[in-house]
């Protein structure tokens, strides 16, 4: 087996999605201040059920891989955990972003949340007319609190959107305009400074609770370590997949600026590996397989996934 495989079966990559997959709360390790931040989103967040009178906009910020998809995915799982069947959760993560502008991406995320508020048979045929209507006028402001006032209050109902991600600090400041009553934005950013120099701003604009900001960190050697006991990578005792050494680990978190994601990729791409090849040896006495090297990760990265950065 590969300890870095994450259920459901699949290519064990990917951000952790706890709302979809309730047994990947049980994956989350305390690295690169995601923790911290997690425990500071539920302490300012407070009563989830509050959000039915105060929406909320929650971005985190931080570099590629770091986990902030991840971290915002427990937030959503988190909400949707207090709330129960009251809580709707829809991802627009995936949404294309290339050469679109704020406007073509504000109004395509609208419109994609008409389409899945539909699927889910929230909307009348009145609601889908008046917000396409708000959609052609170019009025998100108040596309989002109709569907605020009129969808969901009715319903007793509050609406989690993951939104795509985000470089631009002036759309931040947007869906922090729109969060209103029964609507959570959840928001991702990798240009941290911008976000925060302009953090004053988009506080000024949302009223009357205050956004949340999430600061996710650097992997460090000691998370690197962190991660590889917590997936059970290190058990010499383990049967059916080779182990990893700390002193190996620590090497090639000091050899390089490594996010949690390419961390877990490396691990979980030489595991499978290794284990698909039986490139390892098997040892006749115990039944245990043999240790995964500097040189196997090396190797491997420059073979697959340094070719691919």
């Amino acid at each position: 087996m590969n300890p870095y495989q994450v259920p459901p079966a699949g290519s064990g990559l990917g951000p952790l999605c706890p709302y979809a997959h309730p047994e990947h709360e049980d994956y989350y390790v305390p690295v690169d201040n995601t923790e911290n931040s997690f425990e500071t989103f539920k302490r300012m967040l407070g009563d989830a059920a509050r959000l039915r009178d105060d929406g909320r906009l929650v971005v985190a910020l931080g570099w590629d891989g770091c986990g902030k998809t991840s971290l915002l995915n427990r937030c959503a799982a988190w909400v949707q955990g207090c709330l129960g069947d009251d809580c709707h959760v829809v991802s627009m993560g995936k949404m294309s972003r290339e050469r679109e502008t704020v406007e073509e991406r504000q109004r395509n995320v609208f419109q994609s949340l008409i389409y899945e508020l539909g699927d889910r048979e929230l909307l009348t045929p009145e609601h889908r007319l008046e917000m396409t209507g708000a959609l052609d006028k170019h009025n998100l402001n108040i596309g989002y609190y109709y569907v605020s006032r009129y969808v969901l209050k009715p319903k007793n109902a509050v609406l989690v959107i993951l939104l795509p991600r985000t470089e631009i600090r002036e759309e931040v400041e947007n869906y922090a305009r729109w969060a209103h009553p029964n609507l959570v934005f959840l928001a991702e950013s990798r240009m941290s400074d911008a976000v925060i120099a302009h953090w004053p701003v988009i506080q000024q604009v949302h009223n009357p609770s205050l956004p949340i900001r999430l600061d996710v960190g650097t992997l460090t050697e000691n998370d690197g370590w962190a991660f590889v006991q917590a997936r059970k990578g290190d058990r010499t005792d383990a049967l059916g997949y080779p182990f990893v050494a700390e002193e190996t680990i620590r090497r090639v978190t000091a050899q390089r600026e490594l996010s949690i994601g390419e961390l877990h990729d490396l691990l979980h791409g030489v595991y499978q590996e290794l284990l698909e090849n039986g490139a390892m040896w098997r040892s006749r006495s115990t039944g245990l397989m043999g240790e995964v090297t500097f040189e196997d990760l090396l190797s491997f990265y420059f073979r697959r996934l340094g070719r691919q950065r």
